[in-house]
């Protein structure tokens, strides 16, 4: 398994040109680009597992170099180590490793190494065989709980992580969180009214030709819900048959992409008049002249990190996270990628236009529905099974261009 070796002095790896620039309308993508999600087992993805962009956004603020409460003894872990996996490369890899990894190193004296995980069953593997090499592993929130059933984490030690200062829903039994994203509607800057929510979104008579929505039921068929009355608190359990029912309202309109990256392009080029998307793929310098968000009805994810069972460095690694999640580092790492801090504090310590963007800002949160997590871990197999079903009946709009209204 790969792995580089950071210190307080800053090794940073090469980034792909993936994502080239904004051409008469449209959003170019680099010839060498990955063209799909890498989702791992579990069917779900975070922007970070995707192709990085050439042009990585410029921090909005200078990174805090002040100490951390807490951790002032710079030879506290003096000979230790800690290997960190994650699914991220590039920039997203880049501010991790300035924001956390570097920051641990200098903090303590650990030597901290990074790997790059290659999905669940890499995990599985190291944990079935007692060889586990990993101390900490970056997944989305969604993964936790399969993950946690099949005995392959460690319960964070919450008497090393201090929770009182995090959101409580980033807090979890196996898991805490790293930082927030959220899927929310895109639209042209340059439209003359803004969608109000999904209701607007669903209504095909307005904002233009054509929809797309991510080919995933997870958040897709909360949106449908929500367009169709459900109040976002009611959410969960989903009522399954009225959301297949929504969605049947527009489906001969709407292209199901897989690619992260191209529900920003479809509305950037016109090819569809609203779409979902990520909104950290939205903050991109390209993307962020061409597109705006609507966060009303949003739904909110999270990543997280964990620890495996059997991880030779937990004791390090419970320190780790808990410094990782206090208001500087959370805070450092919204300066660099436009994730939401976990830490409440983390909020005091970035400027109110940063702050505007990211998805978990007061504003943003108070009308956007948090990920079921645990909902989805019971059911997504059969429901991702019910969506290609239904994707396949009938007319086929997800193959091609959407129709025309």
């Amino acid at each position: 398994m790969a792995k580089r070796a950071t210190s307080w002095l800053r090794r940073r790896v090469s980034r792909r040109t993936l994502l080239s620039a904004l051409t008469g309308g449209g959003v170019l993508v680099g010839a060498g680009a990955c063209g799909e999600d890498n989702p791992g087992e579990s069917g779900r993805s975070s922007p970070e597992d995707e192709v990085e962009p050439a042009v990585a956004p410029t921090p909005t603020q200078a990174l805090i170099a002040s100490p951390v409460p807490g951790y002032l003894d710079s030879s506290r872990w003096f000979g230790r180590s800690l290997t960190v996996a994650s699914p991220g490369f590039g920039a997203y890899q880049d501010a991790l490793t300035s924001a956390y990894f570097d920051a641990f190193a200098q903090a303590t004296g650990a030597i901290v190494q990074e790997s790059v995980f290659a999905g669940a069953g890499s995990l599985r593997g190291q944990v079935e065989t007692g060889e586990v090499t990993w101390d900490v592993v970056i997944v989305p929130t969604a993964d936790v709980l399969p993950l946690a059933r099949e005995e392959l984490l460690t319960p964070i030690d919450y008497n090393v992580v201090d929770r009182t200062v995090l959101f409580d829903e980033i807090t979890l039994q196996y898991a805490v969180g790293l930082a927030f994203f959220s899927t929310v509607i895109v639209y042209p800057k340059e439209s003359e009214i803004v969608p109000g929510g999904w209701a607007a979104f669903w209504d095909l008579e307005r904002f233009g030709t054509g929809r797309s929505l991510r080919r995933n039921p997870v958040g897709t068929l909360e949106f449908a819900l929500i367009a169709a009355g459900v109040s976002p608190e009611g959410l969960y359990p989903l009522d399954i048959e009225r959301a297949f029912a929504s969605l049947d309202n527009i489906k001969a309109a709407t292209l199901f992409y897989e690619d992260g990256k191209q529900p920003i392009e479809f509305v950037a080029s016109g090819q569809v008049g609203l779409a979902s998307g990520w909104n950290v793929r939205a903050d991109l310098p390209a993307a962020g002249d061409v597109v705006s968000l609507q966060w009303n009805g949003g739904m909110l994810s999270a990543d997280s990190w964990i620890v495996p069972q059997g991880a030779p460095n937990a004791d390090v690694a419970m320190n780790f996270i808990n410094f990782a999640t206090r208001a500087i580092p959370s805070a450092n790492f919204s300066r660099l990628q436009p994730f939401g801090p976990v830490n409440r504090d983390a909020f005091e310590l970035l400027s109110p236009e940063r702050a505007e963007q990211l998805p978990n800002a007061p504003a943003h949160r108070a009308v956007q529905f948090v990920e079921g997590w645990n909902w989805w871990a019971d059911n997504r197999e059969a429901l991702t099974e019910r969506f290609e079903t239904w994707l396949l009946r009938e007319e086929k709009p997800n193959q091609g261009t959407p129709a025309a209204q």
